[in-house]
């Protein structure tokens, strides 16, 4: 059974009026923009991926030949195995997708869906919408965890070349909440505490602010997003200390940045001792690990000269 099919060879079948399905696998905003002439769309992502190709065609013994992005995606290969699976026997994936297609200088027909945003960052400095942005917690002892969030109050970010050259964001410790806790009791015992001396002392140091001193661009690790080694450092309850930080960054089509970074902070570099078994011993049912995992959801917006 033949598994992959060229560009030409598909050129010459497609010319010869041969009875074939031509199928895009990719989300519909891609084949919006641009596709083989004559494909239909069902994309591989969709939980409903086999309903809408068995909407599209029925006839299991029909000549089917898939397309993805390109040699490096795995998209249209995935999708040639769920349709064998399925009972499907005549499948083909067109080797290196649509950029092989477009790299023999064969015609793509344009759809009207607006085109997908560059993966590029434009030079400039952006300002981060606190509105929009949001860090969350999750911190552990013995009985379980606690999950809650923190409001980023603003920042900036800088871009130059590419890359984020420098720029702070600033989180409002006053806003510390927690999301488990049903118990309004109990919820308000426990943020009482976060925000005491024992941990993070909100009343002397009411933020908290990441500074970025510069990055660099990791190409190897998404080709769906840009993924920056950020070098930068945390002020914390009047303490700095270097953190290196990996951050995924998305340019969106109304030129907005969203970005995510997710790490594990050891709470103790910035003296958050509280409970710790590092530092006291005989804690008891206060045992409370060090490490606290914070994931930061990022949106901004470059600023107009």
């Amino acid at each position: 059974m033949l598994s992959s099919i060229s560009a030409g060879e598909l050129k010459s079948l497609l010319d010869s009026g041969s009875p074939v399905c031509l199928i895009d696998v990719l989300p519909p905003e891609y084949y919006g923009e641009r596709h083989i002439p004559g494909a239909q769309n069902a994309c591989v992502y969709e939980v409903a991926f086999l309903e809408n190709l068995t909407n599209i065609v029925s006839d299991r013994g029909m000549s089917l030949v898939l397309y993805g992005a390109s040699a490096r995606s795995r998209e249209a290969s995935v999708a040639v195995e769920k349709l064998r699976r399925a009972g499907y026997r005549e499948v083909r994936e067109l080797a290196g997708g649509l950029a092989a297609w477009q790299a023999a200088g064969y015609a793509l027909e344009l759809g009207e869906g607006r085109a997908v945003a560059e993966m590029a960052v434009k030079d400039g400095q952006y300002t981060v919408d606190g509105a929009a942005s949001r860090l969350e917690w999750m911190g552990r002892n013995l009985n379980g965890r606690h999950y809650g969030t923190i409001a980023v109050s603003g920042g900036e970010v800088g871009v130059k070349k590419g890359l984020l050259a420098g720029g702070s964001i600033t989180l409002d410790m006053s806003s510390i909440a927690d999301l488990d806790l049903k118990d309004e009791g109990y919820n308000r015992m426990l943020v009482s505490h976060l925000k005491s001396d024992d941990f993070f002392d909100v009343a002397n140091y009411p933020s908290a602010v990441y500074a970025i001193d510069g990055s660099e661009l990791l190409p190897e690790e998404s080709a769906c997003s840009l993924v920056y080694q950020v070098k930068g450092s945390l002020e914390m309850k009047g303490v700095r200390k270097d953190l290196p930080l990996t951050a995924e960054v998305v340019p969106q089509p109304d030129g907005q940045l969203k970005a995510r970074v997710l790490c594990d902070l050891d709470r103790t570099r910035w003296g958050v001792l509280y409970g710790s078994g590092r530092f006291f011993e005989k804690l008891g049912m206060h045992l409370v690990n060090e490490i606290v995992t914070v994931e930061l959801f990022l949106a901004a917006r470059l600023r107009q000269s």
